[in-house]
């Protein structure tokens, strides 16, 4: 278990999180949620229902208008602007456009976060390899990333989020761009990574995936917390279609007392 990431406290909480731009958008609309450490969790809904911005959030690359957002118990709109690097190294991002260095092969794409860190050369060599074993890739180390179909390339991504040993990875559609074979086959890869004690969050609208895996779904629509749960509870209706959420109220259940 990397790390000894699995336990059963609080990992990600927001608490009455709304999301304002600055034209006047709500992208998110007073949210509260918790995630425990080593949990698996689908944030599901229609395009523009807050998924990718929840997403930035917690990786302080955006920040929330009004409410809190707390990762592993620090409150992300007090963190002080030197410490959002050391925040950003326990958690891994996979995006669904994979943001890959079309320049530097498999190997360098999976260790330049590792690099950052000035690590000596011999442990960077061995934790990639680690990585890229763990994904199916060994062999491809020396491949450059437009050699790859678009599985691999996904791979070579979740391979690159994974190589700090993060408490944390977050995916942002990661299927996306794939086949639905294919995507089955990075979810499985995204719940053996949970399994190992991490805690994984996807954001995603696959209906498909959330009814054949099981997992708990957070459901959004238009930047409300409409439905938290099992699939089955939270996804009514035809498999493999999201629900018709068309003038639904959030009934997301509010955590009493706020955060710790």
């Amino acid at each position: 278990m990397p790390g000894g990431h699995a336990s059963f406290g609080v990992v990600i909480q927001l608490y009455h999180v709304t999301k304002r731009y600055s034209n006047g958008i709500e992208a998110l609309r007073d949210v509260t949620l918790r995630i425990h450490e080593g949990e698996f969790v689908f944030l599901s809904g229609p395009s523009g229902a807050g998924k990718t911005t929840l997403t930035k959030l917690l990786m302080v690359m955006e920040q929330a208008s009004e409410g809190q957002v707390l990762v592993a118990g620090r409150n992300l709109a007090v963190l002080k602007r030197s410490s959002i690097p050391y925040l950003r190294r326990n958690i891994g991002v996979v995006w669904q456009d994979f943001k890959l260095l079309p320049q530097r092969n498999v190997f360098d794409n999976v260790a330049i976060a590792l690099e950052i860190l000035a690590l000596p050369r011999k442990q960077i060599a061995r934790r990639v390899d680690q990585v890229l074993e763990m994904v199916g890739l060994e062999r491809y180390a020396r491949s450059m990333p437009h050699w790859l179909s678009g599985g691999e390339q996904q791979r070579v991504a979740i391979a690159r989020a994974l190589v700090n040993d993060p408490a944390i990875l977050l995916a942002d559609e990661p299927t996306g761009n794939l086949d639905p074979d294919l995507s089955v086959d990075i979810m499985r890869m995204l719940i053996d990574v949970q399994q190992r004690g991490t805690t994984v969050m996807v954001a995603t609208h696959d209906r498909s995936l959330m009814d054949r895996f099981g997992k708990r779904v957070v459901l959004l629509n238009k930047g409300f917390l409409i439905e938290d749960g099992a699939p089955v509870d939270v996804l009514p209706g035809s498999p493999g279609q999201l629900p018709d959420l068309e003038g639904v109220e959030p009934t997301g259940p509010a955590l009493e007392g706020g955060p710790p």
